[in-house]
């Protein structure tokens, strides 16, 4: 169209200044709302996170104190929004004086990146809510406060345990919290939450499945000698767990005359650190050779990278060595998340004249339990899998009425079940008209509720045996150096007693085999530092461990 050509269409919206308005507010009301509909499509909102916590990490989680049991992540499995969801009944039915106590760990974990997962969280966060049902409508821990519990997240990689330990700290007073307890894995980021809570809060941090050696240790102390003050733990440490592989490895027929330690060398890790140290020098013996396998684990991975392809690759190389050491065992020490690439590149490569493999694996195996790529290499016979449990649900047998510590354990189950009592038969009966829990038997496979549980009752009977805990929790940590000798706590583990050190005196490690199907089944019981400690100690008796 020429200059001088004029469009008519524009002629009459010039004659007619109203509709010409209509039609300029039409255009641009078209565009606002076209933009608000597009815009969470191009720029998609951030995560909402509830009291006590704040987005961190990529991908995004909340991480902090949960004090209304919101969601960790968007898109959280249905299983742990459930769970959360039970937390937060449970806190609301306390009603006059309450203490709280806190669980801190990774509940934001990120699938191929976390060497645990959802699967490994459940037992723990249901053991921990079973031990505060247990505390608020029984008797079997006192009765007075009501307690509650928070769950604390420090993030995938317990990246953003700062955050958590300063939320927690923020809310202290206000929530009367007393206690923190789990941790989780024994990496460099835990201890540091550790000794923060204790050089801050002042209160006692109890690990239920924390055992790298010297995770009770100060990091600020250049010596790293001097012990964190209020840390405790409720399950054996690396070197009891050696020792009890060893004496299961010295029992084996025929004799073992071959050791080969798959040891993880990753920096920043106290329990591949340690369980390979001790392995390396408590497995050796007469007329038996000891050879290390080193790998490295990634610390860190670039985007769009997998954890398990990394260490295939590294496993595919190993594989030449581990033919030519042609171990009677391997000791695999490194984390359970890994064992799957292992055992799935000895499966799948190149045969060398060994019918099948031996392993034995230190207590995280329990995250590896329904690893597809383990059951598929024990259903395959290639390989045998067990390992040095922390705990196992059949440690005690099936005997009635068994040991006292086989009592304490039914008490535990029918709690966490909401079943009749298998050994009495009788239901157990809370207080008032409480709805009992319905957790699933197969949940305790891998022991971690009972830790969680244990760890959770030793807080909990701190802060009930410390009449000003309320107004200073710092006093419990003392509370908690009284249990032991005589004065030991009834848990679902074995009998919770600690040293001068916070580690538990005379706790039984048991040796675990792994069957095909996911089942697990414990083949001995193991008493790494002491005699089997099966009761409380009776007048005329020989006494309990510690004393």
């Amino acid at each position: 169209m020429s200059a001088g050509v004029r469009n008519p269409r524009f002629g009459r919206l010039r004659r007619h200044p109203v509709l010409s308005m209509i039609a300029v507010l039409a255009v641009l009301t078209g565009a606002v709302l076209g933009g608000i509909r597009a815009y969470p499509v191009l720029f998609p909102p951030a995560l909402s996170c509830g009291a006590g916590m704040t987005a961190a990490g990529s991908p995004s989680a909340c991480v902090g104190v949960n004090l209304d049991s919101t969601a960790f992540t968007k898109g959280e499995p249905a299983r742990m929004r459930a769970l959360e969801e039970a937390v937060r009944k449970s806190n609301e039915a306390v009603r006059g004086p309450s203490t709280s106590v806190v669980m801190m760990l990774n509940f934001s974990p990120v699938a191929d990146v976390d060497s645990l997962t959802y699967d490994s969280l459940y037992p723990n966060i249901e053991g921990a809510v079973t031990a505060v049902w247990r505390a608020n409508n029984t008797a079997a821990y006192g009765s007075t406060p009501g307690v509650k519990l928070y769950l604390a997240n420090m993030g995938s990689q317990y990246g953003s345990w700062r955050e958590a330990v300063n939320r927690v700290k923020k809310h202290a007073a206000s929530e009367h919290v007393s206690a923190v307890f789990g941790l989780g894995q024994s990496t460099e980021q835990t201890r540091q939450a550790a000794a923060a809570i204790s050089a801050e809060l002042h209160i006692p941090v109890i690990g239920s499945t924390v055992t790298g050696n010297s995770m009770n240790l100060d990091p600020a102390d250049p010596a790293g000698k001097r012990p964190i003050p209020d840390m405790f733990r409720v399950s054996p440490t690396n070197s009891d767990s050696v020792i009890a592989a060893n004496q299961y490895v010295t029992g084996l027929r025929p004799a073992v005359s071959s050791v080969a330690v798959v040891a993880d060398s990753v920096a920043g890790d106290d329990y591949t650190a340690t369980l390979a140290a001790e392995a390396k020098t408590r497995f050796q013996a007469p007329g038996r050779t000891v050879t290390v396998l080193p790998y490295t684990s990634p610390r860190s991975l670039p985007s769009g990278a997998g954890r398990q392809d990394y260490l295939i690759q590294q496993f595919n190389l190993m594989h030449a060595n581990l033919c030519q050491a042609a171990p009677s065992v391997v000791y695999f020490a490194g984390r359970g998340r890994d064992l799957g690439a292992f055992i799935q590149n000895w499966v799948q490569g190149a045969p060398c004249g060994i019918p099948q493999l031996r392993i034995l694996v230190g207590d995280d195996a329990s995250e590896a339990i329904r690893d597809a790529e383990v059951l598929a290499g024990v259903a395959s016979g290639r390989v045998t899998v067990a390992y040095t449990a922390l705990a196992s649900p059949d440690e005690w047998g099936t005997e009635c009425p068994g040991s006292d510590a086989k009592r304490n354990y039914d008490q535990f189950w029918s709690a966490f079940t909401g079943r009749p009592d298998p050994c009495t038969k009788l239901p157990l009966v809370g207080q008032g008209n409480v709805a009992p829990l319905s957790f699933d038997p197969a949940d305790l496979a891998s022991g971690q509720a009972m830790l969680t549980h244990d760890a959770a009752v030793a807080a909990i009977s701190a802060a009930r045996h410390d009449e000003a805990g309320l107004k200073n929790p710092g006093l419990e940590t003392g509370i908690l150096h009284q249990f032991y000798c005589a004065q030991m706590l009834p848990g679902a583990s074995g009998w919770l007693s600690f040293g001068a050190d916070g580690n538990p005196v005379g706790k039984p490690a048991p040796i675990v085999q792994l069957n095909p199907d996911g089942t697990t089944s414990t083949v001995t019981l193991t008493w790494p530092n002491s005699a089997p400690n099966l009761s409380l100690p009776q007048r005329g008796g020989t006494g309990a461990p510690g004393c």
